[in-house]
């Protein structure tokens, strides 16, 4: 059972029980901030086509070196959108 108190994050537990929850924060904060990434999320979001969704997803394969070079903890959020790419294409071509 998740317990809420309004003493801080420390006393929460549940949703992010063995999660480092500094890092993912910190990761979706670099991100958010991230034109590029927001950019990429919009067209892969809005696709309607799984053309326009795997162009997206070629946009992904581009700043994901860049960003496991430059912010290697932070790295996994692009494979997140990566893997939200992939589903979306699969919704559009009806495979899912």
């Amino acid at each position: 059972m998740t317990r809420y108190t309004h003493q801080g994050d420390t006393d929460m537990q549940g949703v992010w029980d063995g999660l480092d929850k500094e890092r993912i924060a910190k990761a979706v904060v670099t991100a958010y901030m991230s034109d590029e990434y927001l950019d990429i999320l919009a067209d892969i979001n809005n696709a309607e086509t799984p053309a326009q969704a795997e162009a997206a997803k070629d946009r992904i394969k581009e700043v994901m070196g860049v960003w496991r070079e430059e912010c290697p903890d932070y790295a996994f959020l692009v494979d997140c959108l990566y893997l939200f790419a992939q589903r979306r294409i699969r919704d559009l071509t009806g495979l899912s």
